[in-house]
């Protein structure tokens, strides 16, 4: 059944969703106003679009005139009238046009006097004559109008006239963290994804035990997956957040903790508790008799959301597998860093936010409490791009700019001066976050085997921009190229969301904030063993004459790789064959006439091989004799 439900929210939105939760609850099709985005003209004609196609009107009417369309929009030749109003002449076969269309079936239940005085709505003299007006209109129409003065005696009128209504008693709930409201961004067409995949929520009738195989809706299950930190967790708070009226239950059981082995199901077998379900077996010393008492309750209670928090592991994955066709009745959220699944379980993969959306999350979160500056919007930009619009990042510096009460700009002065303190401070509270970007991932890499391991690690001195999948086809210099299976190893990282693979092009790449992590990790190296092994690679796949455009479709999608591990390569002392690198890089910048890039490059390669060989060195006359050094369009220092 489609019914539309009309209410002026700011008197009547309590009952108004209370009935449309009860309604959707037993299989109703419930819209009212908000669920259209539109505004003025557009929403009129979104209303009468919806009126005309629906079964049933239900009007829930009170003395508040509520939001009406200003003269631009109001349809010519019809007197003023709020959208809560346009919303019953439409159900009466009134047409935007002035023609009819067939009359709906309406009930109108009137909010009584007592209730009007409890909910009192401040509105100016004019609309409270106006709505006046509409009431002896509407008493006068020869409707029922069926008077209430509280939400339980409107379920009654409703059920009186012939509506099914769930009465539901109180929701099992165990969510850790309540909703950011307008703080999340960005992730609309995601929520929109999760509803449409889930579909509707299976009827809250009780099942009894056992449930036949005939009877029960099998469980929905569809998993977010992606890097961690970047708001798989959050995504799945405000689904339930946002659907928080169309199920029975909210339950969150987590996989992650200190020790993580057994962690799942200890945490499943957790929702027996006096807080949450209260079933009798939550004084069985048998974790796995709680656990089946929650897998039982779950088959006689249809209409649940049960959110399984963080299934990183292959055991726990394969635990969740076995789980699942064990339930009945209700939708699954899995959030998990693994890319694999069975095909029971449909993915949605999450990336990083927009540009837009980041700089917006930033400036809304640091709104009330940091140092404002005209520029704001723009170095907000700029920070958002430096944390490479990763969720928990972005979070992390909105809270440390929040408690310290910074600007944008100092912020970016701490993240580049004092990145360790930057990356490491953390507040669970202020954050809401378990993990602070220092740590997310260590998880993550310990489980890695030894081949992917070195990977990432050379991985990590290359550029965030995609890095070609032709560079695995190239041995590393000195390194035994029949023990490394670069590709197999590859397949690892993506598996743990590590590195996200193109689905267009033979390209992957790595966020910008897994490799600033892993680099520090190697810092206790003095041989900077990944950082040579990254620069010989890059230095090997390198090849051809850059002058030579044959060579630009293989040489292109390495120029930025090849920039920033010679950058890193030079830092640390490395002069070979980081010149070489410099030199050629320098070579295709200026093929491509992009004088003022490749000119820091060739000097810098030059300074390195006077610092190496003195300036008399035959190597030195070479370079100085390259015409990185005579550029057309070059001024040579004063």
């Amino acid at each position: 059944m489609k019914i539309f439900l009309s209410a002026v929210s700011a008197q009547l939105k309590d009952c108004r969703d209370a009935l449309a939760s009860d309604l959707r609850a037993v299989g109703a099709e419930v819209v009212v106003q908000e669920d259209f985005q539109q505004h003025g003209r557009s929403l009129l004609e979104k209303l009468e679009q919806y009126i005309a196609t629906c079964d049933r009107v239900i009007a829930l009417v009170g003395d508040a005139y509520g939001w009406e369309p200003d003269e631009v929009a109001r349809p010519a030749g019809f007197p003023r009238r709020s959208y809560s109003q346009w919303e019953y002449y439409l159900a009466r076969g009134e047409r935007l046009d002035g023609s009819r269309q067939p009359v709906k079936e309406l009930y109108l239940y009137f909010a009584s006097p007592e209730f009007i005085a409890a909910h009192a709505v401040q509105q100016s003299d004019d609309a409270a004559q106006l709505q006046q007006a509409f009431l002896t209109e509407l008493r006068s129409s020869g409707k029922d109008w069926n008077p209430f003065s509280s939400l339980d005696q409107l379920r009654a009128l409703v059920l009186r006239d012939g509506f099914r209504l769930q009465q539901r008693g109180p929701q099992p709930r165990n969510l850790p963290y309540l909703t950011i409201g307008d703080l999340f961004k960005g992730r609309e067409a995601a929520l929109e994804d999760l509803t449409a995949g889930f579909g509707p929520v299976p009827a809250l009738a009780p099942v009894p035990a056992p449930v036949s195989k005939s009877a029960a809706t099998p469980v929905v299950a569809r998993v977010v997956n992606g890097m961690g930190g970047i708001g798989k967790t959050r995504l799945a708070l405000e689904y339930a957040w946002r659907r928080a009226d169309d199920y029975t239950a909210l339950l969150f059981v987590g996989a992650d903790s200190a020790d993580s082995t057994g962690a799942l199901q200890r945490n499943l077998a957790a929702l027996c508790g006096h807080a949450i379900l209260d079933l009798p077996e939550q004084r069985e010393t048998d974790e796995a008799r709680q656990r089946d008492a929650v897998v039982v309750w779950l088959r006689q209670h249809p209409g649940w959301l049960l959110i399984l928090d963080n299934i990183d592991t292959e055991d726990d994955a394969a635990a969740v597998e076995a789980l699942l066709p064990q339930l009945c009745g209700g939708h699954a959220l899995l959030t998990s860093r693994l890319a694999n699944w069975s095909g029971s379980i449909a993915a949605l993969p999450l990336g990083v936010l927009s540009p837009e959306a980041a700089t917006e999350f930033l400036l809304a979160r640091t709104a009330a409490q940091r140092r404002k500056q005209a520029d704001d919007p723009a170095v907000a930009r700029t920070l958002a791009k430096e944390l490479g619009r990763l969720a928990l990042a972005l979070e992390q510096a909105g809270a440390y700019i929040a408690q310290r009460r910074l600007g944008f700009a100092r912020y970016l002065e701490e993240w580049q001066e004092q990145r360790d303190k930057v990356l490491a401070w953390f507040d669970p509270r202020l954050m809401q976050y378990p993990k602070s970007v220092a740590v997310t991932w260590q998880t993550s890499f310990e489980r890695l085997g030894e081949p992917a391991r070195r990977l990432l690690q050379r991985l990590a001195w290359l550029a965030p921009e995609p890095i070609p999948e032709s560079l695995l086809d190239v041995p590393v210099p000195e390194l035994d190229a029949a023990a490394a299976d670069t590709f197999a190893a590859l397949a690892e990282l993506e598996s743990y969301s590590l590195i996200t693979r193109a689905a267009d092009t033979p390209t992957f790449s790595v966020h910008r904030l897994v490799q600033e992590v892993t680099r520090r990790s190697q810092r206790d190296d003095p041989a900077h063993t990944a950082l040579a092994e990254a620069l010989r690679w890059v230095d090997a796949a390198f090849v051809g004459d850059p002058q030579d455009v044959r060579n630009w479709p293989v040489l292109d999608p390495l120029a930025p790789h090849a920039r920033a591990v010679a950058a890193h390569a030079d830092a640390a002392g490395l002069a070979d064959p980081t010149t070489r690198l410099l030199n050629q890089t320098g070579l295709l910048l200026l093929a491509k006439a992009q004088y003022a890039e490749a000119e820091p490059l060739t000097r810098r390669a030059l300074a390195i091989d006077e610092a190496s060989f003195g300036a008399d060195h035959p190597r030195v006359a070479i370079e100085l004799n390259k015409p990185g050094l005579t550029a057309p369009g070059y001024q040579p220092p004063a």
